[in-house]
């Protein structure tokens, strides 16, 4: 059983943090639903690299993406964000 620990930044300024349990079937919706409060509205995974942010969509699996980093996944940071996917939003 494969299991990874995802660190996700629940603010900008890195001081608040959770950490998540990935499995090979965890998605991107499952890592949000992990982190954000109860009853809070729309959330999104973003993830930022050398200063570019992109949002993550939530069907994504996350144990594939993190092993698709290989050893650059130390400089990956992952952030909750409080406001709908710009990806998503589009999408409906």
């Amino acid at each position: 059983f494969f299991q990874m620990i995802l660190t996700v930044f629940l603010s900008n300024n890195e001081q608040i943090l959770t950490e998540v349990p990935i499995t090979p079937e965890t998605t991107c919706r499952d890592v949000v639903e992990f982190c954000k409060e109860p009853g809070e509205g729309s959330c999104h995974l973003a993830e930022v690299w050398r200063g570019n942010e992109r949002p993550i969509p939530f069907d994504h699996m996350m144990y594939d993406h993190l092993q698709k980093w290989g050893p650059r996944r130390e400089e990956v940071k992952f952030f909750l964000r409080h406001e709908e996917s710009p990806a998503e939003s589009s999408e409906q």
